[in-house]
């Protein structure tokens, strides 16, 4: 039986790796850009293109499976952030994810790739973290409040993508922690259909995010000295 799955921020490393494995099923591809989207993917066959602007102009629909991939960070100290630069981290973090849900109504599954961020903030991701850590609140309440939908959140650490492309020396100092989109898009492929609350990659980031619920102090002064690379 053929999916629908939409996929949002298409042109990103991990909806490109998830779009070549799904290439089986209906996708509905958002972007920003309507006439980049046609570049990448015009050629493929039972796929439909969509801007993010057209939301407002069509009728909601129902869809079998939501992948959120849509992401926006901008890594300096709050003080340094403009008001535009805040606005739009919640705009495309938060807020369009959640626009989102409520067009296209996943029946099956609503996957949102969200960050470890969102549990282990760091300096200079105050907004981005806030930001991250709103989406991960609102997928466990909608959990909660539809029983019947399969909810998960991936919540990423560095991933090996253009997001970090103006951030080299980050990378570099991560090392060996960042994986690739090819390993996050195959563990996303790996709990489609499956009741799995949340995925954190790598797995280290998850036994962090576990000892900062325990030991939130002991664990803020251990992520100053080993996960503030920005």
């Amino acid at each position: 039986m053929t999916r629908t799955i939409v996929i949002t921020g298409a042109t990103g490393d991990i909806a490109q790796e998830l779009i070549t494995r799904l290439q089986n099923d209906h996708l509905i591809l958002l972007s920003r850009n309507l006439s980049v989207l046609t570049e990448k993917y015009g050629h493929l066959k039972n796929v439909t293109l969509m801007e993010n602007a057209a939301l407002e102009k069509n009728p909601p629909m129902k869809v079998d499976i939501l992948i959120n991939n849509a992401g926006f960070g901008v890594f300096k100290k709050l003080s340094a952030l403009t008001e535009s630069e805040i606005k739009q981290q919640f705009a495309v973090n938060t807020l369009f994810a959640i626009q989102c849900v409520r067009y296209f109504n996943p029946q099956v599954q609503l996957i949102t790739i969200a960050s470890i961020a969102g549990k282990i903030p760091s300096s200079k991701s105050t907004i981005y973290a806030a930001s991250k850590a709103a989406i991960i609140s609102f997928s466990d309440a909608l959990r909660m409040e539809r029983q019947e939908l399969l909810v998960t959140t991936v919540n990423t650490g560095p991933v090996l993508t253009k997001f970090h492309q103006n951030h080299s020396e980050y990378l570099k100092k991560v090392g060996k922690n960042a994986v690739s989109a090819a390993f996050v898009a195959e563990k996303i492929i790996h709990i489609l259909g499956k009741n799995k609350p949340e995925l954190n990659l790598p797995w280290q980031m998850a036994v962090v995010a576990k000892c900062r619920a325990l030991a939130p102090i002991l664990t803020d002064r251990m992520a100053r000295k080993f996960f503030d690379f920005k």
